[in-house]
């Protein structure tokens, strides 16, 4: 009888650890943190190009951060795979990149003329001679979109005070959050 509790611990004991691993918080790590932000503002800087004439600053930005973006956008496909398994994770880093094209625009049309006065402003900072690098650069812009995963170690700077390029950019509410939180 011995044997058999000692079995039936060992089993319940997995089960218990097997549960709290699975409802353990998702959370992306800092270079992931990182990779969510680039996502957003290289999104932002996009819709930006088209809808605020700045396609040669929009494509300034790619060609000089080039390689920073690729990498930052293979870390973040990496991270959804990560945390939601391969074809699942592939299918919701599309589906991310596809929100942040959306709610980007839906700003856009909001209000375009503050839009395009921070894309501006966003450029300006990320187009100075002495570039700061990606991270720098994206640590210091304030980001409006939901993260689509916790952060368990989250630190942002804001503002690019380092770099001297831009002042810091005052956060507005997010008009679709806050409809969604006055529904819920």
């Amino acid at each position: 009888m011995g044997r058999k509790m000692t079995a039936g611990l060992a089993c319940a004991t997995a089960l218990l650890l097997g549960a709290g691993a699975m409802a353990a918080p998702r959370c992306a790590r800092p270079q992931e943190v990182t990779a969510i932000q680039a996502a957003m503002i290289q999104q932002e800087l996009m819709v930006a190009a088209l809808t605020c004439n700045e396609v040669q600053h929009f494509n300034a930005f790619q060609t000089s951060y080039s390689a920073e973006l690729r990498s930052s956008d293979a870390r973040l496909e990496t991270m959804f795979k990560r945390l939601y398994g391969g074809r699942r994770g592939e299918a919701q880093y599309h589906a991310f990149k596809t929100r942040l094209a959306n709610h980007s625009s839906m700003r856009s049309i909001r209000d375009n003329l503050t839009y395009c006065s921070d894309a501006r402003a966003a450029f300006d900072a990320a187009l100075v001679p002495a570039k700061p690098s990606l991270d720098t650069f994206v640590a210091g812009v304030q980001v409006v979109e939901e993260s689509p995963v916790n952060s368990c170690q989250l630190r942002v700077r804001v503002g690019l005070r380092d770099v001297n390029a831009v002042p810091d950019v005052v956060p507005r509410p997010n008009p679709e959050r806050v409809a969604n939180l006055q529904r819920q």
